[in-house]
This record gives structure tokens, C-alpha cells and sequence, in this order.
């Protein structure tokens, strides 16, 4: 810009929407310009879409401007685990271990790998002080930075302050560096520095890790990230086998009508199983809380839910055996089921062999079992929507949401442009071209979400020009 510059193009990956990652927006002058263009991606929520979460910060109470009054023309992408494509840039998606929902971003381009994980905490709390065996999801998350050229990694503590940041959502250097070296990344740059750490601090902090790579003859590099550093990354001559998160496509538009899910708790202890409840309401999903384990196995039988969360408290409570028992039910052959093990230690190996899927180590807060309920949920319904597709089909991507800004900006779909296809099977239950179906009337309330919220002034003009739109060209929605 101060180059005199016109018409930038950008894109802007947030890897979740905590304040300290999304404050920028609102003073990032490129967007208020006329004749820009930027996409905006982020993970979806199961109530608000990004764009709402993002107008958020710029209410009234707290801004002067909204969001509605940048100039730019700017698309907002709500994203699940998966992936995409930036131009020639492949885009990898997973979630972190973070008291929000937190995506971590894989970008393969050219032969060169860069991932940028941030914020993230171990999932086995013995691996903070960069000792034991990596397993479960810490293996995964090792898979999902495998081979890197650049990781870009949360180092915000050391081993010894760890115990009293527990939940906080954040990784140890030691962490980093041993997951590092355990899946051959290249070059480490520590990040998400400790506040209170000065400069000084980190160049010790810096140091006594180079020290213990170089005694261990690892050819990790490792620095702390600092800004205005520059890196340039070329075509390495050995591939690394490329990580593989899944052939889902990110951006696919999820069915609304899974993310309606609803949640067995089977816990015994009443407080735990409160906060439970009470975390898993405040995301707006239908609960049952039972205690006893043999009735919350019959209401996972009869009722199908999207996730069941079971306590494991020996010798009272034995969760593996009733995770055991629901995977040997009729209505559980593949195993599709998420189980959520409560319990205050992990126990990896066990917990395999009785099909637990993941685990809420206590003690746990209550974001903390929302962002773990939140991503399970939105893993069933994208998995729902994977078996569903017949063989080889992909599944749909959600379409770009409508252009925010001035009229003159948006273009029309060019001559000889493939249209978006429609949602598979709209065309048999369309009555008439002027008849807007159940399924269209979702997309539309989508759309509008996207585009305005509901209180600012041009939400009602702009649903009727969605509408007009909707009726005059059926097959493009």
C-alpha cells in the first residue's frame, strides 16, 4: 500500500478466534480499500459462522466501524478438518489441543512444506517435559507436521512452569523440539512467547535447547520467531512422504441437519457430569445425563447420538469395559462412534484395545469440554456426510459466501463458467423454478449469515435480492 499499490489480493488463515489472534483485523487498512480483494478462513462453529464471530469485535459497544464498512471485497471460509487449495498452495487442516476450536495449517507448495500449529497443548501431559512415548493424538499431530521444511510451533512454557499452566491450552519447548525431531522437521521456530519472557530470557531458553540438540547430534535447527525475520525455503532433494489428513475437502458445507447432534453422558459423579452438561448446553446440543453405566449404554443403543462421554474412575468405575460393550453393540460395527473417556489419568494402551476414541483428562475446564465436544460433533457429521456420498463421489464444497462490499465491485459469473452444482437430489424435490425448497431455505439462511447479521440494516435488503436470486436461477443455489 504505502508503495501505491492497487488492487491486493490476499489470503488470511486464523487459526482460531481467541482476541489475541484476531485483534488485528479491525487496523488492518487493506481491507477498507476499495478494489481489494481478500479471502478470510477460519474453523466453524456449530452456532455462529466466522464472519458473525468476527463482526463480533466490531459491535457498536466495542468499535466505532463494523465490519459491513470495509471496502474491500472480502469472502469469509468456514473450514473443518480437511483439505484445500490456495492457488497452487495445498492446504491441510487439523485441530489443535487448544480450549477453543483451533486449526492447525499444513502448506505444501513447490516441494517445500511449512506448518504453522498454533495454540497447542500436549495431549499426554507427561510429554511437556519432552520425556516418554509419543502416542495417541501427540502421534497424529507428529504425522500432521511430518517432514516440514518450516514448523512454526507454540512454545509458550518450559518444562518447570507446565504444572501450573495445565489447560491453558499452550505447549513447552521441550514439547516442541521433541515432536520436531521425532518427525524430521527441518527448522523449528519456537512461537507464542511467554509474555512475562524478555528477549534475554528467550536467548537462554534458545540456547539451552540448542545445547541439548547438539549433544544429541540432531540436525534439528531450531530459533525463536521474531518479527520482520525472513526465511527462504527451497526444494529439499529427498521427498518426504506427504502427510495425508483425509480426502475430505475442508470447505465442504456441512448438513445443518447434522450439526444438530445430541451427547450420552454416562457420568457417575454428579459434579462432573454437571459441568458436563452444562458445557455441552452452552453449544446448544441436546444432552442426557445418566449415572448409571448400563442405562447409558441402553441410550446410546436406542438413540444414536453423535458422541457418548464415559467415566473411567477404578476400581468404581471400569469406563473401558463400557466402552468395550458399546462397540460390541449391533448398531456400532465400524466403530463410528466417538467415545469420550473422563478420567484423570491417560491410559493410552487400554484405552486402544476398548476403542476409546479420545480423552478429557481431568482436571479440565469448562472450555475445554466444549472445544472437545464441538470438534467431535463436527467430525461425526463430516464423517456422516463421507459414508453417505456413493463411491468416488466428492463431497459438495460450500460456495464462497456473497462478496461484502460496494456493488461495483461484484462480478457476474462469466460466459461458459461451470455453475456450482446443486445439492444432490434438489432437482427431484423442486415442484416449480419459483418455488424455493426446504433444502434451498437452509442454503439461504446460510448465505444470510454470511452476509449480514440479522440486526444491521441491510440484512432485510439483502435477503430479497438473495431470494430474487435464489427463484430467477434455481440451479446455481
Amino acid at each position: 500500500m504505502s508503495a501505491g499499490v492497487k488492487g491486493l489480493r490476499g489470503h488470511i488463515l486464523i487459526s482460531h478466534t481467541h482476541w489475541d489472534h484476531i485483534q488485528g483485523i479491525p487496523f488492518f487498512a487493506p481491507l477498507f480499500v476499495p478494489g481489494n480483494e481478500w479471502d478470510i478462513y477460519g474453523p466453524k462453529g456449530l452456532g455462529q459462522s466466522l464472519r458473525e464471530v468476527l463482526a463480533g469485535q466490531m459491535d457498536y459497544t466495542y468499535f466505532p466501524v463494523t465490519l459491513d464498512q470495509c471496502g474491500a471485497n472480502i469472502r469469509y471460509h468456514d473450514l473443518v478438518e480437511g483439505t484445500f487449495e490456495i492457488e497452487d498452495i495445498k492446504v491441510s487442516t487439523r485441530y489443535l489441543n487448544h480450549p477453543a476450536l483451533t486449526l492447525g495449517y499444513r502448506l505444501e507448495t513447490d516441494g517445500v512444506t511449512v506448518v504453522y500449529a498454533c495454540d497447542h497443548e500436549p495431549h499426554s501431559r507427561i510429554l511437556a517435559n519432552g520425556q516418554g512415548e509419543i502416542t495417541g493424538y501427540d502421534l497424529q499431530h507428529a504425522q500432521f507436521i511430518a517432514g516440514a521444511d518450516l514448523l512454526i510451533h507454540d512454545a509458550q512454557y518450559i518444562a518447570e512452569e507446565y504444572p501450573a499452566k495445565i489447560g491453558w491450552g499452550h505447549s513447552t519447548v521441550e514439547y516442541a523440539v521433541k515432536l520436531s525431531n521425532k518427525a524430521e522437521v527441518k527448522r523449528l521456530a519456537l512461537t507464542h512467547h511467554d509474555p512475562s519472557r524478555d528477549d534475554d530470557a528467550l536467548d537462554r531458553l534458545l540456547a539451552s535447547a540448542k545445547a541439548e540438540l547438539r549433544e544429541n547430534a540432531a540436525s534439528l535447527e531450531v530459533f525463536a520467531a521474531s518479527e520482520g525475520y525472513a526465511l527462504n525455503l527451497v526444494r529439499a532433494h529427498e521427498k518426504h512422504a506427504a502427510c495425508c489428513v483425509g480426502d475430505f475437502q475442508a470447505q465442504t458445507l456441512v448438513d445443518p441437519a447434522l450439526t444438530e447432534p445430541s451427547v450420552i453422558i454416562g457420568i457417575a459423579d454428579l459434579k462432573t457430569g454437571a459441568a458436563l452438561f452444562e458445557a455441552i448446553q452452552a453449544e446448544g446440543i441436546h444432552a442426557k445425563l445418566c449415572s448409571d453405566p448400563d442405562e447409558a449404554r441402553k441410550f446410546i443403543a436406542e438413540d444414536r447420538p453423535s458422541l457418548a462421554i464415559l467415566e473411567h474412575d477404578p476400581p468404581r468405575i471400569d469406563g473401558m469395559e463400557s466402552c468395550r460393550a458399546i462397540r460390541q453393540q449391533d448398531n456400532d460395527p465400524e466403530h463410528s462412534l466417538p467415545v469420550l473417556i473422563v478420567a484423570s489419568e491417560l491410559d493410552q494402551a487400554r484405552g486402544v484395545s476398548a476403542g476409546v476414541t479420545d480423552w478429557l483428562i481431568k482436571p479440565f475446564t469448562g472450555a475445554y469440554a466444549r472445544t472437545k465436544v464441538r470438534a467431535w460433533v463436527l467430525r461425526t457429521a463430516c464423517e456422516g456426510m463421507r459414508r453417505a456420498l456413493p463411491q468416488g463421489e466428492e463431497p459438495r464444497f460450500a460456495p464462497p459466501p456473497l462478496p461484502i462490499g460496494p456493488p461495483r465491485l461484484r462480478t457476474q459469473r462469466a460466459k461458459g463458467s461451470p455453475r456450482q452444482m446443486p445439492h444432490r437430489g434438489t432437482e427431484a424435490r423442486r415442484s416449480s423454478d419459483k418455488e424455493i425448497s426446504t433444502e434451498k431455505a437452509a442454503l439461504l439462511w446460510m448465505y444470510c449469515r454470511e452476509v449480514a447479521p440479522f440486526e444491521t440494516p441491510s440484512f432485510g435488503k439483502k435477503i430479497g435480492q438473495l431470494i430474487a436470486h435464489a427463484t430467477n436461477t434455481p440451479a446455481e443455489m
